[in-house]
């Protein structure tokens, strides 16, 4: 349940008479004139590290009573009230803050954590729900301040967050960052509840899943909210097959590397069956053992054919560019390593995967050469992978 305390004004103070009272602080000084609101606020500040709260306290009641339109001014005697264990008149003042700068997010966020700390969780929530309508800058503090004293997700999801559209996004990318997972799990759930699963997060949230040991999950959410191929997950385990949308270096798609003496690109202008591909190229300069490219698949127990088309185009020394598969249930299979000069040509290899159903990895590799004259120079382009059951 949503705690929310009773407000009580203190006996000495009332909405009436407030501004009167505080007004005579500087009144019965003596002085002709009140001092300027800013300098006590001021000087208020330096007191606050070093005084006694009560301290501050009067220099901002002196500031407030000359300027009492001012909700800082509201909100930095709150500030100091609640210090000096003045509960009840610093949420009378957070409130006055409130009502005089219903769109200032620096007021909304002072008063939710007013309101955190005095275990008023409905009330903080729902100053909480007012900073993130009015600006994303304060993001990682509100995120912050929910997750450690929000109470259940659920609550934080419903009465703040979930309250602002498209807020449940960077709020889920809050807690992948922050590792959290059990809020993450109960997030995506929420998400999907409500229809609010996008495809950057399903990339995001597949990734993770699959960085953790969710591979199951991983795949499910991946087939349901990221794949590209429309075979992805029934005829062909491998997603983005033709390299027809650029990789996005996570989940299930391509992950892309290059070194020096290699690089790797997609293509968009030479393909096999559609328009692009992966285009690797050599220059030269070193004898190299590299992965060019990789993806993640989820198999199940079986007999598998891997598959691709490959063209190369002056691709020097014996060791030239190949397809693999490994990974913990399958002892891994290479297929046919091309160099020279070769027209679009199929290689593939056969597999099978033993066991639960479990990650592997597909990778574009090139392997290091035991000649002399190793050195690898040339161009090669891959397309129209394919990972099918055949057993």
């Amino acid at each position: 349940m949503i705690k929310r305390l009773p407000f009580q004004l203190p006996p000495a103070v009332h909405t009436a008479s407030l501004a009167v009272l505080m007004a005579a602080a500087w009144i019965s000084t003596g002085a002709v004139s009140p001092p300027l609101p800013q300098s006590l606020a001021d000087r208020a500040y330096g007191r606050s590290w070093q005084d006694p709260p009560e301290s501050a306290v009067e220099l901002f009641r002196r500031a407030l009573a000359v300027d009492s339109a001012f909700p800082y001014r509201w909100s930095d005697l709150a500030g100091a009230l609640a210090a000096a264990d003045q509960q009840g008149a610093a949420e009378y003042c957070f409130r006055r803050a409130v009502e005089l700068a219903p769109a200032s997010p620096q007021i909304a966020m002072r008063a939710a954590n007013f309101y955190f700390q005095q275990g008023e969780t409905g009330a903080a929530l729902e100053q909480s729900a007012v900073v993130l309508r009015l600006t994303p800058d304060y993001n990682p503090m509100v995120f912050n301040a929910l997750v450690r004293l929000g109470g259940a997700t659920s609550s934080i999801l419903d009465h703040a967050v979930g309250l602002t559209p498209g807020a449940e996004q960077p709020f889920f990318r809050f807690l992948i960052e922050s590792g959290d997972a059990s809020r993450l799990f109960d997030t995506w759930a929420w998400m999907e509840a409500h229809s609010k699963v996008t495809r950057p997060l399903a990339l995001l949230w597949s990734t993770w899943l699959a960085d953790h040991g969710r591979g199951e999950m991983a795949f499910t959410v991946w087939k349901q909210y990221a794949t590209v191929d429309s075979e992805y997950g029934t005829r062909n385990w491998i997603d983005n097959p033709g390299f027809e949308v650029e990789p996005q270096d996570l989940g299930f798609d391509w992950r892309i590397s290059t070194q020096p003496g290699e690089r790797a690109v997609r293509d968009p202008n030479s393909g096999h069956s559609g328009r692009s591909s992966l285009r690797v190229t050599f220059d030269g300069s070193a004898n190299l053992d590299i992965q060019a490219a990789a993806q993640r698949v989820w198999l199940a127990a079986g007999a598998y054919k891997l598959s691709a088309w490959v063209r190369t185009e002056n691709l020097t020394s014996d060791q030239g560019i190949a397809v693999r598969i490994h990974g913990a249930s399958t002892p891994g299979a290479n297929t046919e390593a091309l160099t020279g000069n070769h027209d679009w040509t199929e290689v593939s290899t056969e597999f099978k995967v033993a066991g639960a159903p479990a990650l592997a990895e597909v990778e574009v590799i090139r392997q290091h050469s035991w000649r002399f004259d190793g050195k690898l120079k040339g161009t090669a382009w891959l397309d129209d992978f394919a990972i099918r059951r055949i057993q």
